[in-house]
């Protein structure tokens, strides 16, 4: 007889790049939602996680409202009806709605990654990785065109 706890952690081949959480939460404070929503994708399944079709929602979903709200600041202002400093307070938004996006994938994954750890699951450290994709994002993002800048970085 076999049996089956709903919010352990099944990993799979991709065991092996396992970080804690708290790792992509500091990636989107410091390389942005570029970097940090693909790789709680990627450590969710990496993980396992009974959560990480949730997960990807939330990723996706995070990535359709940045665009949502920078269209909509930039119709506003196209419109004239911010302007100036009002735009950077309504940036505010976009920051505030890509804090909360990472916290609460932060949340879920945390769940079943203390399980995983708890068992005797291989965590990796992400400080190098945190270091090098903000370098690079500051670089490559840097280049593109203001709407996409914003969206994939701040």
């Amino acid at each position: 007889m076999s049996y089956r706890i709903e919010d352990e952690p099944r990993p799979g081949a991709l065991a092996h790049l396992v970080v804690h959480p708290v790792w992509p939460l500091f990636a989107v404070m410091f390389g942005g939602a570029g970097l940090s929503w693909p790789w709680f994708v990627l450590n969710g399944f990496a993980v396992g996680s009974p959560t990480r079709r949730q997960e990807l929602a939330w990723t996706i979903g995070g990535f359709l409202g940045s665009f949502v709200i920078l269209w909509t600041i930039a119709f506003l202002a196209a419109g004239e009806v911010i302007a100036g400093v009002g735009i950077e307070y309504a940036m505010v938004v976009l920051i505030i709605w890509k804090l909360a996006v990472s916290y609460w994938l932060y949340v879920l994954q945390g769940r079943s990654f203390h399980l995983y750890e708890h068992y005797g699951g291989r965590v990796r450290n992400g400080l190098l990785v945190v270091i090098a994709g903000s370098y690079l994002c500051i670089k490559l993002v840097g280049s593109l065109p203001p709407m996409w800048r914003f969206l994939l970085r701040w």
